[in-house]
């Protein structure tokens, strides 16, 4: 049997190794998830079996970490393949010729993981391995997609055993889930736009697994944790497929009876699906306002809701006693302070429990990233290294009231929650950057993150506390 690494630096379960590793197991195949910042000397540890692959799912932005973390794996572990997966490879595939990286994986990776696995135990080539390209004496096979899994129900629970041993994750009230893969919207921020066009014709591509194998993996789970208090759908919208729903909400009720977390899109709830979601357990939902202001919202990030949808959405939550989160984005193509502040006045008029927003990270790849390059807001040789893998980091472009927005970021939950006056507002946002705007948004966004997830708020302050230090670290 092969062995197999997957080194993650976040302290959160994570559902691509846990996924991978489930079918490597399945499979034969001996594998480990490590989180690299809970245990700093790992490497010592491995050294006296040292894994034959090393493999690392990335974001944009966490690429970065990962590089500077294989190189020092080269110089340990000469005779171990560097992997690495996940969204940015799949976007940017030219990270193959990175020192130190023999192979990456496209798209969805378990039948590749298990053939690369496979070949490594057998001693053959692998270079030929659909959904990887391989670099081998500076050379780089690029391998077709193969086509999507239709039938998930066929792949394995996400295996959390490896977590056990990480205090962080651990004790995390919160457990990630997925019901189902792929969305058919088309919001310019996001990729699903390019991963669509990439696996045109290899079958379809929102896929859901069964509402059986969904509560079955819950109850699992609940029955391993003893923290789990609320799972945490990670679907990129849960309400896509009502009669899903419908099922998924009465035997949830009966068989998990947890309060669960998933996100929504505000066009696709009514009243029905909120009596039947808030029945069947629903503590809170996440929606997408993105912007307050119209023109930026539907035309730049071709969100396709209306103002009044998110209004309708917003009551219909209120009166079935659904807590909500909105997600809006500031610093975006073309904002001015007063559109930025639009976004405020929505979150304001909408009652949101959980208001948080973030700063604009238009990734190159999507509809976005190529609306800033023909602005002429950036340079069309771009380079996505300057994209910070912290969403509340300062924007990639100039504008006009950068300055403002930036420092209303940080303001945002305390300006839509409490009774301050927009004019004062507007006067509070010219002032310099300063540390005490920085630490209303950390406090903010430490009880944001508390009362969403329903954790402990010493816990939420030392798990933001460790997750600052990595990024300030990176």
């Amino acid at each position: 049997m092969a062995k197999v690494a997957f080194i993650q630096f976040t302290m959160i379960d994570n559902l691509g190794p846990m996924i991978l590793c489930a079918e490597l197991k399945k499979h034969g195949h001996e594998c480990e998830i490590i989180i690299a910042s809970e245990e700093p000397d790992y490497k010592r540890r491995l050294r006296g079996n040292p894994p034959d692959i090393f493999a690392f799912s990335c974001t944009t932005g966490t690429h970065l970490i990962a590089l500077r973390e294989i190189k020092s794996l080269n110089e340990a572990f000469e005779n171990s393949l560097m992997v690495m997966g996940g969204p940015h490879p799949t976007y940017f595939p030219e990270i193959i010729h990175q020192k130190g990286l023999d192979a990456i994986c496209r798209g969805d990776g378990e039948g590749a993981m298990v053939d690369l696995a496979d070949a490594v135990e057998a001693a053959t080539d692998f270079s030929g391995i659909d959904n990887l390209w391989v670099k081998t004496d500076g050379e780089v096979k690029k391998n077709p997609l193969r086509p999507l899994d239709q039938n998930l129900d066929a792949i394995a629970y996400p295996d959390r055993d490896f977590y056990h041993r990480y205090k962080s994750v651990r004790i995390y009230p919160s457990k990630l889930f997925i019901a189902s893969r792929g969305c058919p919207f088309e919001c310019s921020f996001c990729f699903n736009h390019s991963l669509k066009k990439m696996y045109e014709g290899k079958g379809r591509y929102v896929r859901h697994r069964s509402v059986e194998n969904v509560v079955d993996e819950i109850a699992k789970v609940k029955s391993e944790w003893k923290w789990l208090r609320t799972p945490y759908f990670a679907d990129d919208s849960f309400l896509l497929n009502r009669e899903w729903v419908y099922e998924f909400c009465e035997l949830y009720r009966k068989r998990i009876g947890l309060p669960f977390l998933c996100q929504i899109r505000a066009d696709l709830l009514d009243d029905d699906l909120a009596k039947t979601i808030k029945a069947g357990g629903c503590h809170l939902v996440s929606l997408g306002v993105e912007s307050g202001n119209d023109f930026l919202r539907e035309e730049v990030l071709k969100k396709t809701i209306s103002r009044e949808q998110i209004e309708r959405a917003a009551a219909i939550l209120r009166k079935h006693r659904i807590l909500f989160r909105t997600y809006n984005m500031l610093s975006l193509p073309g904002e001015t302070l007063d559109m930025a502040m639009e976004t405020v006045e929505l979150n304001r008029q909408i009652r949101v429990d959980c208001p948080w927003a973030s700063i604009v990270q238009p990734y190159p790849k999507t509809q976005l990233g190529e609306y800033i390059v023909e602005q002429g807001l950036v340079g069309p040789d771009f380079d996505q290294s300057a994209m910070s893998a912290s969403f509340f980091k300062g924007n990639v472009f100039d504008l006009p009231e950068k300055k403002e927005i930036e420092n209303l970021q940080k303001l945002f939950y305390a300006v839509v929650k409490w009774p301050i006056p927009s004019s004062l507002v507007k006067r509070l946002v010219k002032l310099p950057k300063n540390p005490i705007f920085e630490a209303i948004f950390q406090v903010t966004y430490l009880f944001n993150t508390a009362k969403a997830y329903r954790m402990p708020l010493w816990f939420t302050a030392w798990l933001g506390f460790q997750m600052r230090k990595l990024y300030t670290k990176h």
